[in-house]
């Protein structure tokens, strides 16, 4: 099992040093040079892929922690009253970064700076797992998703910290270590001449899936000094419902995808024909 570890807000002065920030802002840092890298190698203007991608990590954010309090923390609203939307600082559901992520590219592309949407999505896409490494490392280092009891060999052993809690599963732990096989395959992938928009279809159908039944996974006790239980809709969390949603986008844009590759395949063959 893996031992647990502990990294504690260091103080610079007035500014602190928190691990979590930390490595969320290395995995911004990361992701944008690798769209902007990317955006160069596809021939698209710099300037578009880095605004793009500031713009819909903002958006991201922002809905990210909306989705936070009211789809699974609701009880937030209660204690403390709309105080709790605006502090976008205090909590975060990645499903609702997802959404505010589509969200804030589909209007920086398609309204903001119209552009091809298909083509600059996909560099952005493409870019994500990367910072996402670091995004899920720093939700495992302060250990924010806590699971069940189990005795995986993944799993954390919080005993040595608190003796109540034992040895259960770390959801940011795992999500982590499934970004960097992603992230392995996206690399692997990266000069494939693939129509725009194929990545996008590739994390939907790695993402969503493992996710769903990683989210089994997740505790239904409640821990002393932690947000309460995720909420269950109909026995399931709103990840679960989110990633049926994000596989089911992710079988339209296949089709897409699919079509597109059929119609270059056939005038392929019409042009090597003409040339016969």
């Amino acid at each position: 099992m893996v031992p647990y570890i502990h990294l504690p807000v260091y103080q610079l002065g007035p500014i602190p040093l928190d691990p979590w920030g930390i490595l969320v802002t290395t995995g911004f840092v990361l992701g944008l040079e690798i769209a902007r890298a990317r955006g160069i190698a596809k021939g698209l203007d710099v300037r578009d892929i880095v605004d793009g991608v500031v713009f819909t990590v903002l958006m991201g954010f922002v809905f990210g922690h909306l989705v936070h309090v009211l789809a699974y923390h609701p009880e937030q609203l209660d204690e403390q009253g709309f105080a709790a939307l605006y502090r976008i600082w205090a909590g975060f559901s990645s499903f609702g970064g997802f959404i505010g992520a589509v969200i804030g590219s589909t209007l920086f592309f398609t309204v903001i700076r119209k552009r091809d949407f298909w083509s600059h999505a996909d560099v952005v896409m493409f870019a994500f797992p990367f910072a996402w490494i670091f995004g899920r490392a720093g939700c495992a280092i302060v250990h924010d998703h806590i699971g069940r009891p189990t005795d995986f060999f993944l799993a954390v052993n919080f005993a040595t910290w608190r003796p109540e809690l034992g040895v259960r599963h770390d959801l940011g732990l795992y999500e982590c270590l499934w970004a960097m096989v992603i992230s392995a395959v996206f690399w692997a992938f990266r000069k494939r001449a693939w129509p725009a928009g194929t990545f996008l279809v590739i994390w939907c159908f790695m993402y969503a899936p493992v996710r769903f039944f990683m989210d089994f996974l997740r505790r239904t006790d409640e821990i002393e000094g932690f947000p309460t239980a995720d909420v269950r809709w109909a026995g399931l969390t709103p990840g679960q419902w989110g990633s049926i949603v994000m596989f089911l986008a992710g079988v339209a844009m296949f089709v897409r995808v699919r079509r597109l590759m059929k119609g270059a395949a056939a005038v392929g063959d019409v042009q090597v024909g003409a040339a016969e």
